[in-house]
């Protein structure tokens, strides 16, 4: 341990004074109507497909993972910060049982997710690139196309991709599948001032299991929780599945492009598409950096009276420890 914490503090000062490896630069499509229209036509046309992105945590853990198979590296390449750490950070592991849901907190199981996340990475068609660390994955991306994150949002293209779904089967899976619903059958043409954003579609919806923070009593491991959810992808009927479930997200986009559907994996943000509004998007600042690109990017502004919150029944008890509460 003594060694370890020695030789973070060397890649330190050697990063202060001499400047440390800089990851190059992400190479992705950043044009929010190109990256629409890209989507749009994955969704429409007669093949499988699988749309999705890696979570911070998630791939923090898988990046920490691929060092630790690379095994012990030069000693000074480290410090230089040209080498991976080879031994579990357990504040990765924390994160990704607080942040992004995943039990038991045990090295082999998280070893075992890694993997599993990195095979069904390989099926990915388009990618929401926004992670310089998606440089340490490429070799399981490079047939993808890469899209900048943000604009997997279809609030900023003058043609959304939503229009897909018009008159489409659509499964939403998502923790606040009960509110999904409700704002959907009630208020569907008042939540955006641009209808298309959310046309008319046959929505159907299964409850994520919520096991953030590893608080999970209904299954022993993520994996069977995993395989529960499976199932009931299996028993629907659907054409399209929007995703929005933490790290059992990109697994389950896989798993629906394996028996011959379409699968999105939006993330956090697919909340939004249904008028529920969250700290995060909030936030003016929130996606300052793509408003160089598209000035009309402007979250808060996408609200109106229509939009709720999550509310209580939608709302973990350690719902605070993640990211402040971002999600609702």
């Amino acid at each position: 341990m003594t060694s370890i914490i020695l030789l973070k503090l060397l890649k330190k000062l050697y990063a202060k004074s001499v400047g440390g490896f800089q990851l190059p630069a992400l190479i992705r499509e950043e044009d929010p109507d190109i990256i629409s229209e890209i989507i749009y036509n994955y969704l429409i046309n007669d093949s499988p497909c699988m749309i999705s992105r890696f979570g911070s945590t998630e791939l923090l853990n898988i990046v920490n993972y691929l060092g630790i198979k690379k095994g012990k590296q030069p000693i000074l390449n480290y410090i230089k910060g040209e080498a991976l750490d080879w031994w579990w950070n357990s504040s990765n592991i924390n994160q990704l049982v607080e942040w992004s849901g995943f039990f038991p907190k045990d090295i082999k199981a998280v070893e075992e997710f890694c993997q599993l996340t990195l095979n069904c990475a390989t099926q990915i068609d388009v990618l929401g690139s926004w992670l310089p660390n998606e440089y340490y994955v490429n070799d399981y991306v490079k047939n993808s196309v890469k899209v900048w994150l943000i604009f997997l949002d279809p609030f900023w293209a003058k043609s959304p991709w939503t229009l897909a779904l018009k008159g489409k089967k659509v499964l939403v899976i998502h923790p606040f599948a009960e509110l999904i619903k409700e704002q959907y059958y009630n208020k569907r043409t008042l939540l955006f001032k641009n209808n298309d954003i959310l046309p008319e579609f046959h929505l159907k919806t299964i409850k994520a299991i919520q096991s953030l923070g590893g608080d999970c009593s209904l299954y022993s491991t993520w994996f069977k929780a995993l395989d529960s959810m499976k199932k009931q992808i299996d028993q629907c009927d659907f054409d399209i599945c929007l995703l929005g479930c933490g790290a059992y997200g990109l697994p389950l986009a896989s798993h629906i492009k394996s028996i011959g559907k379409k699968a999105f994996h939006i993330g956090g943000s697919l909340q939004l598409l249904f008028g529920i509004i969250g700290k995060r998007w909030e936030n003016p600042q929130y996606a300052i950096k793509a408003k160089a690109i598209c000035p009309q990017l402007d979250y808060p502004s996408l609200v109106n009276e229509h939009w709720v919150r999550p509310g209580i029944n939608n709302k973990p008890r350690n719902s605070q420890s993640v990211e402040n509460g971002c999600y609702w």
